[in-house]
């Protein structure tokens, strides 16, 4: 108790992480000892959940001028992240300041905003929208490179995702499957 009095700030994701961490440990162990003590800390941990507020939403702010949307991306991943990579929108010779990106990451969407990018100050967006799983929005981050930028998305669970985005099929509910055509 007294860790998580002195600590100020916990975030929902680090509750979650640990939570995820103790199923995984509960579902390895053996000695009724050790299931006691991880069952009742997963516990505590689900209670901390609930009184956790989420981080706050850090605004974007667009600068003057249009913003084009990006729609050339690639990714790749492993099983604890996911890398979205945006290229050639700059020269290598541009740089791209760290306060000319701006990122929101939500636990299952995302968008960065590129201001004054190159020598004509160009400002660009990407907005993806349901992910195919969870991500950490505190672990997130944004990479400039020498063509453009990398997105770094942790993942909640170690998984391989089939594809970037959920898919319109799996968003359907049990329901949809169970509806029988009137004659």
């Amino acid at each position: 108790k007294q860790w998580y009095q002195r600590r100020v700030a916990i975030t929902a994701g680090e509750v979650r992480a640990n939570i995820n961490e103790l199923q995984s440990l509960l579902s390895q162990a053996k000695q009724p000892t050790v299931r006691s003590l991880l069952e009742s800390e997963l516990k505590r941990q689900n209670e901390l959940l609930m009184t956790v507020s989420p981080p706050e939403k850090k605004s974007i702010v667009k600068s003057g001028g249009k913003t084009k949307k990006i729609t050339n991306y690639s990714w790749e991943e492993n099983l604890k992240y996911v890398k979205v990579y945006v290229r050639d929108i700059k020269s290598a010779e541009d740089v791209l300041e760290k306060e000319n990106i701006d990122a929101n990451f939500e636990e299952r969407s995302f968008t960065v905003i590129l201001r004054k990018v190159g020598p004509k100050a160009l400002n660009y967006s990407l907005t993806i929208g349901n992910l195919k799983k969870e991500i950490s929005p505190e672990e997130c981050k944004v990479v400039p490179t020498k063509t453009g930028v990398t997105i770094h998305l942790f993942k909640v669970k170690n998984s391989m995702w089939s594809d970037l985005k959920q898919s319109k099929k799996e968003k359907s509910t049990d329901c949809d499957s169970a509806l029988i055509p009137l004659l």
